[in-house]
């Protein structure tokens, strides 16, 4: 029975160390991404009335983003389904990264209203105590600890790269 469980952990193991690394990756870009635009004047006022949302409205603003991209979202696997790969993956990733560019910066605008929800709050208790264990344990994985150096590694060589350039 070890056998098997280590049989199917080992994959579902390597699929949640990638996704956490494609994850923490994209929401510190995005996050750097959306900190400069939050510095423009009209951006900041918005983001200004944003944080002060009533806790309903707040969750409202939270969802939008995610609501107006699922279309987009739609488009791009309709395109690959066609057999336009290139156009398709585009507006997919495309959407996929201004919606966890929103999402990002949204969600630490409305944080301290939605946690007055309830609900919300729990769901959010719950979801996070799940994550951290997760995390947990990919930390304390030899391999992840690897492929995480080897990524960094990668991203500080092309940033080298791309600031030499300019």
């Amino acid at each position: 029975m070890k056998k098997i469980k280590r049989l199917l952990l080992a994959p579902l193991t390597w699929l949640a160390a990638i996704v956490f690394l494609i994850e923490e990756a994209i929401w510190d870009w995005t996050a750097a991404f959306m900190a400069r635009l939050g510095a423009m004047l009209l951006v900041r006022a918005i983001e200004k009335r944003i944080a002060t949302l009533h806790p309903g409205w707040a969750l409202v603003t939270f969802l939008l983003p995610s609501l107006i991209l699922i279309p987009a979202k739609l488009i791009g696997l309709h395109a690959i389904a066609a057999g336009h790969w290139l156009i398709g993956s585009t507006v997919f990733v495309l959407a996929k990264l201004m919606g966890m560019a929103l999402f990002s910066r949204i969600f630490n605008l409305t944080r301290p209203a939605l946690m007055q929800l309830g609900w919300f709050a729990r769901l959010y208790a719950f979801v996070m105590y799940y994550r951290n264990r997760i995390h947990a344990y990919l930390d304390n994985w030899a391999a992840y600890q690897r492929i995480k150096q080897r990524i960094l590694m990668l991203v500080d060589a092309f940033k080298a790269r791309f600031s030499r350039k300019n």
